[in-house]
């Protein structure tokens, strides 16, 4: 590519690769223009965090990649290796930087232990769909990256080459150390100084932006304002929700269930990321005749704004905290204790994996014979029908006395990307995929319609799938035994509060939910007083015959047929929960996190003076700590 050049001295070789470093942090600093896009600071303060620490995370993201490559051009001396390996390491930071944008883009957090997690858990490719059009575009991105890094790395050396032959010096505005000096150092100090005295004087107008930039290096400095300048610090709620990894006390009494108590058939159907308003006529029409039928909660949450944490919610009556404790101990739900000690047989079908959440070492870990997942579906572009014919397989074989069942169906269809069939196409028009990379903050009201619809024809899809399955109850003469459930395991946001998706807040866009109960014990109606997926486990065992006064020893679940008036209620994430208060949601970050606080509005905007909701939820929070802690040693 270019005239052969001469081997140049390390000094030389460390000024080009610091030269090159100083023009990725520029790339950087342009791509982490993506997290700001929807930020509006109203200070002095916020503005300079928020546009100076463009700058700052730039250069902090590369360090890494940076003294990496300063290292390589000490030791070695051959400029296509130094040239190749600068493309490969720069190209890569580059890209991982762009998907990361993407990532704040739609759910508003960047590369965390989620995201790690669903990397690398088997199974868990069946709940994110990246189309093959997406995977091709970022792998051609990616190696169209390396030979442009390569040529502007064999480009400085060759300017090196003629300025050391010419005997000239390096200009100062090429000069990296300059460069550091002057702009860097000072804009990171800046920024960091103003982090610091928001954090020490408590503004929410800076702090509301703390979590923009990917591994931001936040300066604190309270303690040693504290201490050393006597500066009094404002009081803040703060609530020490307990590590992972402490040992269960769960239950601390099992219930039992009496020998001569009933005993009907339970049929639990969760349909994944179905928010409440799909529960109509138009699109249900099936499971909406069922609420007719049975009893409609009408303020209903799941336990988590994900699958891991609403079917946790749904089966054990805990909050979403208690995740990993239970994860490391394989610890069965009592609701599935209790039935198996009842007699019950067992039935879990899915389309979905159940190794991704981690259910078959927890929620079914005495019944993992019994589940039947990756369940095919018959139809192209379907995704549950295998579910829905293996269910009717397996009620047609069972003998006439046989004992008493539980059965789990979870249909997966309107998940993410959302599937259905050509002939369940009921609403136009509609995208024919989901491409990430068109979805962000900025995605326009047509195509955001168009999501929508395909996300519709997915639940309609899932309601035909139902229906399936309620007719093979009727057909098989056990509907009229049969507790049924419909509900969804979380919500799914359409950017009713600037989110696609969920797992990324916890409104009621991604926590509200359609229940519906009905058989034998429950009176048809509509329920409006506030419900939670925390009291299905209690609700079952209480119809079968279990004593209401000793709940408290094994959940943390109401009874669904007598709901409190008003109750605080708890939505779980990855690292954090939020509690639904009136007219607010806080959100507590888990111990590990920090254990802060911070306050939404309804429609997830920071609430800036939180004082007063802070004070009136004193009680709340305290309370929060103390059920995150009722079942740990």
């Amino acid at each position: 590519m270019y005239p052969p050049s001469p081997e140049l001295p390390r000094r030389e070789r460390l000024q080009i690769s610091a030269q090159l470093w100083l023009l990725e942090i520029l790339l950087f600093a342009w791509l982490c223009g993506r997290y700001i896009d929807s930020a509006r600071p109203e200070t002095l303060g916020g503005w300079i965090f928020v546009h100076g620490g463009r700058l700052s995370c730039a250069a902090s993201l590369s360090v890494l990649p940076g003294l990496v490559l300063l290292g390589a051009s000490a030791l070695l001396r051959g400029r296509r290796v130094l040239a190749l390996l600068t493309g490969v390491v720069w190209s890569l930071g580059l890209f991982l930087l762009y998907v990361d944008t993407r990532l704040y883009g739609i759910f508003r957090y960047h590369f965390n232990s989620l995201v790690w997690n669903v990397l690398s858990t088997p199974g868990a490719d069946e709940a994110v769909h990246i189309t093959a059009r997406e995977q091709v575009l970022a792998l051609l991105a990616l190696l169209a990256l390396v030979p442009l890094q390569a040529a502007l790395f064999l480009r400085l050396w060759r300017w090196a080459a003629e300025r050391s032959r010419a005997g000239r010096a390096t200009p100062l505005f090429l000069r990296p150390g300059f460069a550091w000096k002057a702009v860097l150092v000072p804009c990171v100090l800046l920024v960091a100084g103003v982090y610091a005295w928001a954090d020490i004087t408590r503004d929410p107008r800076v702090m509301a932006f703390e979590r923009m930039y990917p591994l931001y290096p936040r300066l604190t400095v309270k303690r040693f304002a504290q201490r050393w300048l006597g500066v009094e610090m404002k009081a803040r709620a703060s609530v020490d929700l307990p590590e992972s990894g402490i040992l269960l006390d769960y239950p601390k009494r099992a219930p039992t269930l009496p020998v001569d108590g009933p005993t009907p058939d339970i049929l639990v159907v969760v349909i994944d990321s179905l928010r409440a308003d799909m529960l109509t006529p138009e699109v249900m029409p099936r499971t909406s005749a069922l609420a007719r039928e049975g009893r409609v909660f009408q303020d209903h949450l799941s336990g988590g704004n994900a699958t891991r944490f609403g079917l946790f919610g749904l089966l054990y009556g805990l909050h979403g905290s208690y995740w990993s404790a239970v994860s490391s101990e394989h610890r069965s739900p009592v609701l599935v204790d209790a039935l198996l000690a009842r007699g019950y047989d067992f039935r879990v079908l899915t389309s979905a994996s159940m190794d991704f959440p981690e259910f078959r070492s927890t929620a079914w870990v005495r019944v993992e014979e019994c589940v039947e997942d990756r369940l095919p579906s018959s139809r192209p572009g379907g995704r549950d029908d295998g579910v829905a014919e293996r269910f009717e397989q397996w009620l047609g074989a069972r003998p006439a006395d046989a004992p008493p069942y539980f059965a789990f169906l979870l249909l997966d269809a309107p998940h993410q990307s959302y599937w259905f069939p050509a002939d369940c196409a009921r609403f136009t028009p509609y995208v024919d995929e989901v491409a990430y990379t068109s979805i962000d903050t900025d995605t326009p009201p047509e195509l955001r319609a168009a999501l929508f619809n395909r996300y519709k024809n997915a639940v309609y899809y899932a309601d035909q799938t139902t229906a399936r399955v309620l007719d093979a109850l009727r057909a098989h003469g056990r509907a009229e035994n049969t507790l049924i459930v419909v509900t969804g395991d979380h919500g799914e946001e359409f950017w009713e509060n600037g989110f696609w998706g969920h797992t990324s807040n916890f409104t009621r866009a991604q926590a509200h939910v359609p229940f519906v109960l009905a058989g034998p014990g429950v009176e048809a109606g509509t329920e409006e007083r506030p419900t939670s997926h925390l009291d299905l486990a209690p609700t079952l065992l209480e119809l079968l015959g279990a004593d209401p006064r000793a709940r408290a020893q094994w959940c943390l679940g109401e009874s669904l047929l007598a709901p409190p008036a008003e109750r605080v209620r708890v939505v779980a994430g990855w690292d954090s929960v939020g509690l639904h208060v009136d007219g607010a949601i806080l959100e507590v970050q888990m111990a590990s996190y920090g254990g802060d606080l911070a306050v939404y509005d309804p429609r997830w905007q920071l609430v800036l003076d939180d004082s007063a909701i802070l004070e009136r939820s004193a009680r709340t929070l305290a309370t929060l700590a103390l059920e995150c802690r009722q079942f740990l040693r």
